[in-house]
């Protein structure tokens, strides 16, 4: 029997991960292959699944047909722009940021391959199980756990409840990324990543590895925050324990690898951002969040809340619908093995804490598991993070992956320890543990197929596969259609039946055609149809032709009388009722394309030309009004003169007029469309928020500069110029001291006021 020394020595070392994926290939390659099918058939049943399904999407609604929407966007061109949604305006993704162009070129490559987004979904889920199962076994054999063991712990893992219940959440499902991140802190911490290769004595170039960390960082934004975690308590450690310059310059240059990774995602984001502005309407998170979808350690510990034991998932939906709030967070059961292993880790803590002699590596598990649960639990250091650094990382409860696979190695890694004391050449035993173990998280952590589940999305989408193939068919090729009622994009509110992406079947399902919906929220094109859809229909009607649109798509859904009254309105316009229904009669389709009339040319015109071409002018500003200089601009109203050509730094209409606000910009600026004229008399009616009263609010008109004093309310304030020949097209306005009322202490408002403005005119 080993001592305590000699099984230390076990699990101390770990080895490269090229020397595990090359002399393991026999085993990590068929286990891929069987993980694939398994979860194949676990989503289409047996014998069905043997074959993976490719003749209709595993999920086709929510956020899995903005996934898919995404998937398309990617495989002809690129996310970030799309001349088929939101037509004729373009749809411009750059408002959304995200550090996903390693999942968005697997889905680019899956659907070039299939030639079909729907399909290039499917394979890209299921392959997913085939990356995690490789990356958590090669991680598991690479910390010295024995073959069997790793088996088990990587099949538990990868069927982990958190990869099913992800599938609308797509790229989720790929975290292969969570064992490669404890693998690089621990090689970190245990030595240098570029050493001599097994027998080969080659080593890893150091190019490779900082390719292969930048990779990492464009997997998504959480997995990489998480991942930076990991290797922060790295460089922690070198810190706090004995110093360690070493393994602090490799952790710190580490995260900044993955970190670049990120940025280098996001970098387009940013750019658009600078040039554009803010998208006070877009991806913008609260710091509450951070608590609303923290988790808690008992979900954790919970079994899924759809166990194939009834009484055992009536205990997690108990729990769930006395004390959870209602959001993704119920997702983070780790399944029974896991949350043993949670648990455990606990106590491996506790005993190095106490002095007993630990195996390091298992300790560092231990201790990156319960840092990250300090990060992803209510009220831990997520929420702090959201209060000091970013409110982006939001969704804290997506760590509970992070902390399964360190809950399952660190388990892994006592299970091997064990049966290293006691079961030493018992090989047959150790597998037969390891197999019972990998039999029961698979029964505890997966259900069977819901067959009714599948033909309900397989009616769902052949319904909207054959309306739009019949519209295309019956209609030009390349010819626009518009959508009714109008829908923001993205994460908009469902509009009575109609779900948030339901109007993005029309562009999946159709080759050639356009589509009016999918424009990015608040910009102009946006802002266009949200116009438009208020006015009467004969006015849409007259626009939309002027726009060479040749449809218009009437989802019922969106109705409170389910589109009676649109349906028979455009019925009477036009004469004739719709020329297509889909065969559930839920949607409408209406051709309005005027015989002999030619197609206006619309290809490199700007959003301006666009809408003269329609008649009818409507941006990010709203809907225009004509007015004069001397009339000026109506801060109570909720659109704005057409002389203006651009507003920043204003909130939003209040009955009184509007605020500046300075986490839009430090100034409010109003950009003309024509040069002012040379000589007038300023008129401002404006009011200080709070501490700005009775200072100075500067306001600058070309190269002259006036300062007023703000008095206490409301007033008026008169100040003549003459700007000589000096060209100018815009009127900055400075508030001394912008302050929330959340920092005052008299709301939850994060806006940053300034001066509430009413009124501004030229005489």
């Amino acid at each position: 029997m080993k001592n305590d020394k000699e099984l230390s020595a076990v699990l101390q070392q770990v080895l490269p991960l090229r020397t595990v994926m090359r002399n393991e290939w026999q085993w990590w390659l068929p286990g891929a292959v069987l993980c694939f099918l398994l979860a194949s058939i676990l989503m289409s049943g047996f014998p069905a699944g043997l074959l993976p399904n490719f003749s209709y999407p595993f999920t086709y609604a929510g956020d899995g047909l903005s996934q898919t929407w995404l998937a398309q966007r990617a495989v002809e061109g690129w996310i970030f722009d799309n001349p088929r949604s939101g037509y004729p305006f373009g749809s411009n993704f750059l408002d959304y940021p995200g550090s996903d162009g390693g999942n968005l070129f697997l889905l680019k490559v899956f659907g070039t391959l299939t030639g079909n987004p729907f399909i290039a979904i499917n394979l890209y889920f299921l392959t997913s199980f085939a990356a995690t199962f490789v990356s958590a076994y090669c991680v598991m054999r690479a910390v010295g756990v024995g073959r069997a063991l790793a088996l088990a712990g990587a099949v538990v893992f990868d069927f982990i409840p958190f990869h099913f219940q992800r599938i609308d959440h797509l790229f989720y499902t790929w975290y292969f990324s969570a064992p490669l991140f404890f693998y690089i802190g621990l090689r970190i911490a245990n030595g240098p990543l570029r050493i001599a290769d097994g027998g080969s004595g080659r080593r890893v170039p150091r190019w490779l590895v900082a390719l292969g960390l930048v990779a990492l960082g464009c997997f998504g934004v959480y997995y990489a925050v998480f991942g930076l975690i990991i290797l922060a308590v790295v460089f922690l450690t070198g810190v706090l324990g004995p110093l360690n310059p070493q393994t602090m310059r490799r952790a710190a240059l580490a995260m900044c690898l993955v970190a670049s990774g990120v940025l280098l995602n996001i970098a387009p984001n940013i750019v658009h951002k600078q040039l554009n502005g803010v998208n006070i309407e877009v991806a913008q998170r609260d710091r509450v969040d951070s608590e609303i979808y923290a988790l808690k350690m008992v979900q954790l510990l919970l079994p899924r809340p759809d166990h194939r034991s009834a009484k055992i998932g009536a205990v997690a939906k108990g729990y769930n619908a006395t004390f959870a709030p209602l959001n993704e967070n119920y997702m983070s059961s780790l399944g029974m093995v896991g949350a043993v292993g949670f648990l455990a880790m606990f106590l491996v803590l506790a005993a190095a804490i106490a002095g007993r002699r630990i195996d390091r590596n298992l300790c560092l598990v231990a201790l990156f598991t319960l840092v990250l649960f300090m990060f992803g639990t209510l009220g831990g250091f997520g929420s702090l993070f959201s209060q000091l650094i970013s409110t982006s990382i939001r969704a804290w409860n997506r760590i509970s992956i992070f902390i399964g696979f360190g809950a399952l190695l660190g388990l892994f890694m006592l299970l091997q320890l064990l049966c290293s004391r006691y079961l030493p050449r018992r090989h047959v035993l150790t597998a037969g543990v390891a197999g019972a173990i990998m039999l029961f998280g698979l029964l505890d952590q997966t259900v069977p197929a819901c067959q009714s589940c599948l033909v309900e999305t397989k009616k769902d989408f052949e319904l909207d596969r054959d309306f739009v193939t019949a519209i295309e068919k019956s209609i030009p090729a390349g010819s626009a259609i518009y959508q009714l009622p109008y829908m923001p994009f993205p994460e908009s509110a469902p509009l009575f039946r109609l779900d948030m992406y339901d109007h993005v079947a029309g562009f999946l399902h159709s080759q050639t055609l356009k589509w009016s919906y999918a424009g990015m929220k608040a910009r102009d094109g946006d802002s266009f149809f949200r116009a438009l859809s208020k006015e009467p229909y004969a006015k849409q009607i007259d626009v939309l032709r002027r726009l060479g649109f040749s449809g218009v798509y009437i989802d019922r859904r969106g109705y409170e009388d389910n589109g009676n009254e649109i349906v028979a309105r455009f019925t009477e316009l036009l004469g004739r009722g719709p020329s297509l229904e889909r065969a559930d009669k839920e949607i409408a389709f209406f051709p309005i394309a005027q015989a002999g009339t030619a197609q206006p040319r619309l290809d490199g015109l700007s959003n301006v030309q666009i809408m003269r071409q329609a008649g009818y002018f409507a941006d990010r500003l709203g809907r225009r009004y004509e007015a004069t200089l001397t009339q000026g601009v109506d801060f109570t109203r909720s659109d704005f003169p057409i002389f203006l050509k651009d507003v920043v730094g204003l909130s939003g209409p209040e009955p009184w007029g509007r605020w500046t606000d300075a986490r839009l910009s430090p100034s409010l600026r109003l950009d003309f469309t024509q040069p002012l004229p040379a000589q007038g008399t300023l008129v401002l009616t404006m009011g200080p928020f709070g501490p700005n009263a009775d200072k100075d609010v500067v306001v600058r008109v070309g190269s002259k500069t006036y300062r007023f004093k703000l008095n206490h309310g409301p007033s008026e304030y008169r100040q003549a110029f003459d700007l000589g020949a000096e060209r100018v097209t815009s009127i900055e306005l400075i508030p001394p001291q912008p302050a929330s009322p959340l920092e005052m202490g008299f709301s939850t408002d994060v806006r940053k006021l300034g001066v509430g403005m009413v009124r501004l005119s030229i005489e």
